[in-house]
C-alpha cells in the first residue's frame, strides 16, 4: 500500500496550492469563454474605408450613402485620389475605394462598372473582407446583374510576402510576452531558496531589487528581438519603414513585459504560480491584440478591451512601421500608451515589492 501513502502525500501537496489548482482547472474554461466571445459571431469592428467620388453625381453620392449604412464599414470621404494615397501611406486609412467617372451611366446604359480598391499590405486580409461587401452593395444599389469588376491596387511597396510581413510583428510581441512567466519564476525561485530574503537584510531599496532583476534580461530582449526579426528576414520579411523604430518598439515591449514579470514574481507564492498563471492572460491578450488574427475581425467590444493594453498598440505600431513606413508622429499615441504602461508596471512592482519586504 505504499503507493496509497505516496498518493495521499501528493494529493495534499496539490491542494495546498489552491491558486495553482485553480489555474489547472480554470484555464481551459477561461479559454473557452474568451475564444467563444471573441469569435462568437458578434458584430466586428467596422473597417475604415476612404471613398473618392470621381463621378460627383447624385447617383454616386447615393451609392456612397448606402455604403455608409453598412455596419461593417466606416466611410471617410476624400477629395482626390492623391489625398487618399497619402492617407494610405501615412496609416490614416487601411483602404480606399475609387468611384470612377461615368459610374452613374451604368444604370442608364447597362454598362459594366469598374471600381478600384486600394489597400495597405499591413493587413493582407482586407481584400477578402471588403470585396464581397462592396460587390454586394454595388449590385443591390444598381439593381443589375452584369459583373462588377473591383480592381485591386496594393500600396506601392517592395513587400515580398504580405502574410509574413503581417505575421512576424505580432509573433515577435508574443515571443517577448513569454518573458513574463520567466522573470516571475526566477524571482520566486530565489525567494524560496533563501537568496532573496538574505538580500533583503541589506540596505538595498526595493527599486534596487526590481532593476537588479531587470538589467540581466536586457541582453535577452536585444538578442531575442534580433532573432525574431532575423528569422523573419529568412522567411521573406521586408521592412519598408525605419528598422530602428521597429526595433525600438519591440525593445520597449520587452521592458514592459519585464515589469509585469516583476509583479507576478512578487505576488506569487510558488514557482508554479509565477510561471503558470501568467499564461491565463498572455494567450488571450496576444489573441485579441492581433498576434494571430486581425483584431479588427473581432467584435467591437473585444477590440475595445484590447486597446486598453499595451500589446495591441505595440503590434499595430510595429506593423505600420514595417509595412508602410509610417513615421513616428503617426503612431505616437500607441508609443506613448506602451511607454505609459511600462512605467506604470515598474512603479506598481516597486510598491508591491516594498510591501513584501515589510512583512
Amino acid at each position: 500500500m505504499r503507493f496509497w501513502e505516496i498518493g495521499k502525500r501528493n494529493l495534499k501537496e496539490l491542494y495546498r496550492d489552491p491558486i495553482a489548482l485553480g489555474f489547472l482547472l480554470g484555464m481551459p474554461v477561461a479559454f473557452i469563454l474568451i475564444f467563444s466571445f471573441a469569435y462568437g459571431g458578434q458584430t466586428a469592428e467596422p473597417v475604415t474605408l476612404g471613398v473618392v467620388d470621381e463621378d460627383r453625381s447624385q447617383i454616386s453620392q447615393a451609392f456612397i450613402g448606402v455604403l455608409d449604412d453598412v455596419p461593417t464599414l466606416e466611410i471617410k470621404s476624400t477629395e482626390s485620389t492623391s489625398q487618399a494615397e497619402a492617407a494610405l501611406s501615412n496609416g490614416e486609412l487601411p483602404a480606399y475605394l475609387v468611384v470612377p467617372d461615368g459610374f452613374s451611366r451604368v444604370i442608364t446604359e447597362d454598362q459594366s462598372t469598374n471600381l478600384i480598391l486600394a489597400y495597405n499590405e499591413a493587413d493582407p486580409t482586407l481584400p477578402q473582407r471588403l470585396i464581397p461587401v462592396i460587390r454586394e452593395v454595388t449590385l443591390g444599389f444598381l439593381n443589375i446583374t452584369i459583373p462588377v469588376n473591383i480592381e485591386l491596387v496594393q500600396q506601392e511597396s517592395h513587400i515580398a510576402n504580405p502574410f509574413i510581413n503581417w505575421f512576424i510583428p505580432g509573433m515577435s510581441v508574443y515571443g517577448l510576452m513569454i518573458l513574463i512567466p520567466t522573470v516571475g519564476g526566477i524571482m520566486v525561485r530565489d525567494r524560496l531558496r533563501g537568496f532573496l530574503p538574505r538580500l533583503m537584510t541589506t540596505p538595498a531599496r526595493p527599486s534596487d531589487f526590481i532593476f537588479g532583476y531587470t538589467i540581466p534580461f536586457i541582453p535577452v530582449i536585444i538578442s531575442s528581438t534580433a532573432i525574431y526579426l532575423g528569422v523573419g528576414f529568412l522567411m521573406g520579411l521586408s521592412i519598408i519603414g525605419n528598422f530602428g523604430l521597429a526595433y525600438l518598439i519591440l525593445f520597449t515591449t520587452g521592458i514592459c513585459c519585464l515589469g509585469i514579470g516583476m509583479i507576478m514574481g512578487t505576488v506569487s507564492r510558488s514557482e508554479d504560480q509565477a510561471s503558470g498563471i501568467p499564461w491565463i492572460f498572455i494567450v488571450p491578450l496576444a489573441m485579441i491584440s492581433g498576434a494571430w488574427f486581425p483584431a479588427e475581425q473581432m467584435p467591437a467590444a473585444v477590440t475595445r478591451v484590447a486597446e486598453v493594453f499595451p500589446f495591441f498598440h505595440a503590434m499595430n505600431a510595429c506593423r505600420y512601421v514595417i509595412n508602410g513606413g509610417v513615421p513616428l508622429s503617426n503612431i505616437s499615441y500607441g508609443i506613448y500608451w506602451l511607454i505609459g504602461w511600462t512605467v506604470a508596471f515598474f512603479a506598481i512592482g516597486i510598491v508591491v515589492f516594498r510591501r513584501s519586504m515589510a512583512r
